[in-house]
């Protein structure tokens, strides 16, 4: 017969494991945002390479449907796209631990 101190033991430790793995949970789920980040942040600066070889030079720009882009507008783009990126890094940096406790501990 089980006492009402082993049955309370029992309840702590299994509600402490839930609190563990949820923890894992979520730090992994903050990991895998950090890294789709850096991700992105790899790509721009592809992209950044590229747009600095281009030449302004196509025929044909407009198309029947769309218009091809400029070199300067894809830098803009890409200027603006890294500068968003780097505030979404920064709060995202600066809120992790808020974020793994409320958001992604669910």
């Amino acid at each position: 017969m089980a006492t009402m101190t082993s049955v309370g033991n029992g309840v702590r430790a299994g509600r402490a494991w839930q609190k563990r793995r949820a923890n894992r949970r979520a730090l992994a789920r903050f990991g895998e945002f950090w890294t789709a980040l850096q991700h992105v942040g790899d790509v721009l600066a592809e992209a950044e390479r590229l747009s600095k070889s281009a030449d302004d030079n196509w025929r044909g720009r407009e198309s029947r449907h769309w218009t091809i882009a400029t070199a300067d507008e894809v830098r803009s783009s890409v200027k603006r796209c890294r500068s968003s990126l780097r505030i979404v890094s920064s709060q995202a940096k600066r809120f992790e631990p808020e974020l793994i406790v409320k958001d992604w501990r669910r």
